[in-house]
C-alpha cells in the first residue's frame, strides 16, 4: 500500500488498534480509485539506477482524503462534502494521468 495504516491513523487523529482492519480496508479502496483515475500502478519501486521511488506526496494525500471522507462518513454520505473531497482528489491527481491509456 502506499499510504501505510499508522500514516492514515495519524490523519485520522485515531490512536486505537480496534478499526485497524476497517482502515486497511479504506487505503486499499482509495489505491485503487486513484490508479483507476490516473491509470498507472502506484506502488513503490526500485528504478533503473537501483533507488527506490517514492510515491509523490499529492498522490498519497489524494488517497488520504478519500480515505479520511469514507472514515467519517461510512454511515450516512453527505453529497456536498462528497462533492468537495472528489474534486480535491482528481485536482491533485490529475498531473499524474497517463493520457495515452485513457481510451
Amino acid at each position: 500500500m502506499i499510504v501505510s495504516l499508522d500514516e492514515a491513523k495519524a490523519h485520522l487523529r485515531i490512536q486505537h488498534d480496534e478499526e485497524n482492519q476497517l482502515i486497511e480496508g479504506l487505503i486499499q479502496q482509495a489505491q485503487a480509485a486513484a490508479q483507476d483515475f490516473c491509470r498507472v500502478s502506484f506502488e513503490p519501486y526500485v528504478d533503473d539506477d537501483g533507488c527506490e521511488a517514492d510515491v509523490p506526496g499529492p498522490v498519497k494525500l489524494a488517497v488520504l482524503l478519500m480515505v479520511g471522507y469514507f472514515y467519517e462518513h461510512r454511515e450516512a454520505e453527505d453529497g456536498a462534502g462528497f462533492r468537495t473531497m472528489r474534486r480535491a482528489f482528481m485536482t491533485l491527481l490529475y498531473p499524474y494521468r497517463d493520457p495515452d491509456r485513457m481510451f
